[in-house]
C-alpha cells in the first residue's frame, strides 16, 4: 500500500509542475519507462531517485516524510493523498492524533473553527496573484477534511484564543457570511470538547502576542511530548526542542488568562455582531 501512495504522490507533483514523463525522465537522468513504471507501482524506487525526483519537483526538504512510507516506517493516512500538500502532511498526521489541540492565530480564525466561506476567502488571499482558482476550492476541502476530527467519536480537544481584532475584520466581503462565522463560532464554543476564547482589547489586557501563530499539540498516554507547530508563510514548522515549547505552552496561557473567560465567550460574540 505504500508504494501505491509513493507513485501516486510522486505522480501527482510531476503533473502539478507541469511536466511530461519524459521531460521528467530527462531532466532525473532517467529513463522515461522508469518514469512510468514507478508512477505505476511497478516497482519501489531507490531512495536517491526519490530525492532527485523531489528536487525537480520542488519539494525536496520534503524528501524524508515520502521516504518513510517507502520503507514502510508509517501506515498511510488520508494526509498522504495527492492533494495534501506534502508540507502540511505531516502537521495534518498529528494534528488527527493529539488528546488535546492548543491554537492561537493572530489575525484569522483557526482553520479547524472556519466554515467554507471563510476558508475560501482566506485561502484566495493568501494566494500569488495568478494561482489557478481550482487551487481555492481544494484548499477549502482540506480545511473542511480536518475539521471531521472534531466530529470523531473520543476525538481531541480543542482550546482556541481568537483574536478579537479578527473577528472585527474577517476576510469576508458579504454581511450574511461574516454572521454565519460567528454563528459557527457561538455553536462550536458550546461543545463539551472544545473551548473558545476571545482576547480583550490589547489596551484593556495589557498583552501584545507578537509572534507567528502556533498550535500545542498534546498527545494520549504521555508516550510522546507536547509539540509546538509554528505556522509560517509556506509551510508549518514542527519544533519539538523542549524549551521553545514551553515558551509557547507559557505564551498561551497568557493569551487565555488575558482573554475574556469561555463563560464570557457567547456575551463577547453577540457584541461582534452587534458592532459588524
Amino acid at each position: 500500500m505504500q508504494l501505491s501512495v509513493v507513485a501516486v504522490r510522486l505522480a501527482a507533483l510531476r503533473a502539478g509542475c507541469g511536466l511530461s514523463m519524459k521531460a521528467a525522465a530527462q531532466a532525473a537522468g532517467l529513463n522515461t519507462s522508469t518514469i512510468f513504471r514507478i508512477e505505476h507501482g511497478l516497482v519501489a524506487p531507490r531512495e536517491s531517485t526519490v530525492r532527485i525526483l523531489l528536487e525537480l519537483y520542488g519539494e525536496g526538504e520534503h524528501a524524508p516524510r515520502l521516504l518513510s512510507l517507502l520503507r514502510e516506517e508509517r501506515v498511510p493516512g488520508w494526509w498522504d493523498a495527492p492533494g495534501v500538500p506534502l508540507g502540511l502532511s505531516e502537521f495534518l498526521e498529528l494534528e488527527d492524533q493529539a488528546q488535546v489541540i492548543y491554537t492561537y492565530g493572530p489575525g484569522h480564525v483557526p482553520p479547524l473553527l472556519q466554515t467554507r466561506a471563510y476558508a475560501e476567502s482566506a485561502v484566495r488571499a493568501a494566494l500569488p496573484p495568478g494561482a489557478m482558482p481550482a487551487r481555492v476550492g481544494c484548499a477549502a476541502d482540506l480545511v473542511a477534511r480536518r475539521q471531521q476530527v472534531l466530529d470523531r467519536h473520543r476525538g481531541p480537544h480543542l482550546w482556541a484564543v481568537l483574536d478579537r481584532a479578527a473577528l472585527l475584520d474577517p476576510p469576508l466581503a458579504g454581511p450574511g457570511d461574516r454572521l454565519a462565522q460567528l454563528d459557527a463560532l457561538a455553536l462550536a464554543a458550546k461543545q463539551p470538547h472544545v473551548a473558545v476564547q476571545i482576547t480583550r482589547p490589547a489596551a484593556e489586557s495589557g498583552h501584545l502576542y507578537q509572534g507567528p501563530p502556533f498550535t500545542l499539540l498534546r498527545f494520549p498516554g504521555g508516550g510522546r511530548a507536547d509539540v509546538l507547530v509554528l505556522h509560517l508563510l509556506h509551510a508549518p514548522v514542527i519544533v519539538e526542542d523542549r524549551r521553545r515549547v514551553e515558551e509557547h505552552q507559557q505564551a498561551f496561557a497568557r493569551l487565555s488568562l488575558t482573554a475574556y473567560p469561555v463563560d464570557a465567550t457567547p456575551d463577547v460574540l453577540d457584541g461582534i455582531r452587534a458592532a459588524g
